[in-house]
C-alpha cells in the first residue's frame, strides 16, 4: 500500500479516532518549520552531513534538482519537415488563375488603362517610357520636280 493511500485513509478515519499524544515516529512540527513526513527529501539525501553550511547546500541542492525537470514524457517528437509542411503557406496560384479565367465580365480596354496608370505611381520613375512612333517622312518634292531639276542641270535629254 503506498503512503499517499494511507494517508487518506487515516484521514478519512481521522474523525473517528481521537489521538491526545502524537506518534513518536511523526515529528512535531516546530514554529517556522515544515512538518517532515518520515523520509527525507532528495536534496536531504544529497546533502552532506556536516551542520556547517548544511541549508545553503540544500537550497543549491533544491534548485538543482529543480531545473533538471526537463523531460520528455508525453511529448510526441515531430520530425522537422513535419513542422515544415505544416507552417507552410499554402499556393492559391492554381485557383486564382480558374476564378480569374473563368470570369464572363470583362472590362473595357479604356478602363483597365485606366486602372493601371493610376496603380503605377506618379513618380517619373513609375511611367513607362513612351514609344514614338516614326511616321514615313515625306518628300516635299514630287517626281514631276524631280525630273524638272534634271532637265535643267544637266540639259535636255
Amino acid at each position: 500500500m503506498s503512503a499517499a493511500l494511507l494517508r487518506k485513509g487515516l484521514n478519512l478515519l481521522s474523525d473517528d479516532v481521537k489521538v491526545t499524544d502524537p506518534p513518536c515516529c511523526v515529528p512535531v512540527q516546530g514554529p517556522g518549520r515544515k512538518a517532515t513526513r518520515g523520509q527525507p527529501s532528495a536534496a536531504d539525501r544529497l546533502a552532506n552531513t556536516t551542520k556547517k553550511g548544511k541549508m545553503k547546500h540544500l537550497e543549491r541542492i533544491r534548485r538543482q534538482l529543480e531545473t533538471n525537470k526537463a523531460t520528455v514524457k508525453g511529448k510526441i517528437v515531430k520530425s522537422a519537415l513535419e513542422e515544415y509542411k505544416k507552417n507552410r503557406t499554402a499556393d492559391h496560384t492554381e485557383e486564382n488563375l480558374r476564378y480569374l479565367l473563368g470570369s464572363k465580365e470583362l472590362t473595357e480596354s479604356s478602363i483597365t488603362q485606366k486602372v493601371e496608370t493610376y496603380s503605377r505611381g506618379r513618380k517619373a520613375k513609375d511611367r513607362p517610357k513612351l514609344k514614338k512612333v516614326k511616321k514615313e517622312e515625306k518628300s516635299i518634292f514630287s517626281e514631276r520636280d524631280f525630273k524638272k531639276f534634271e532637265r535643267e542641270y544637266f540639259g535636255a535629254s
